[in-house]
């Protein structure tokens, strides 16, 4: 008998081990938990302090280019004027360079006709067809002398021919 009862003390001991264990296995583990708890509230502070702080690197990089944009502007408002001057003045030239008054005469055999007579002759005909002068926006003129004829193409699809 005493070795059943040495096998029980053994048994019991074992359990009471066993408890021991499980209960600091149950501490350990609440301070796992504890522990966990207190790193995930400090990530998420860690977290929210780097997004303030990303926000404000953010608006002030937002803020530099605003001011940079209107530093821009204003430089362009200052050039606008003077640009405006120059592309004005290359205009100015542009129109007296247009401004060449000329005069062309057609001469063959016995005739002789001016340009500005073809012009206003082809206009004329224009109107003839029930159209506006302020319609015409292109005018070509083929002269022919040896049919004493000028062709004409206005606006690139209306086609014609007068006498000269």
């Amino acid at each position: 008998m005493h070795l059943l009862g040495i096998k029980e003390d053994i048994i019991m001991a074992t359990r009471r081990q066993v408890n021991e264990t499980v209960k600091e296995a149950g501490a350990k583990v609440e301070e796992v938990k504890k522990a966990a708890a207190d790193k995930a509230v400090e990530v998420k502070k860690a977290a929210e302090d780097k997004a303030v702080e990303v926000k404000k690197a953010a608006e002030d990089k937002v803020e530099e280019v605003m001011k940079t944009a209107e530093k821009k502007t204003e430089e362009v408002k200052k050039a606008a004027p003077a640009a405006a001057k120059k592309v004005a003045a290359k205009a100015k030239k542009a129109v007296a360079k247009k401004d060449i008054k000329t005069e062309i005469v057609l001469q063959y055999g016995e005739k002789e006709v001016n340009t500005k007579e073809i012009v206003a002759a082809v206009k004329k005909e224009w109107t003839k067809a029930k159209h506006k002068v302020s319609e015409i926006k292109s005018m070509e003129l083929y002269l022919k002398p040896e049919d004493y004829a000028v062709y004409y193409v206005i606006n690139g699809d209306t086609t014609g021919k007068i006498w000269m």
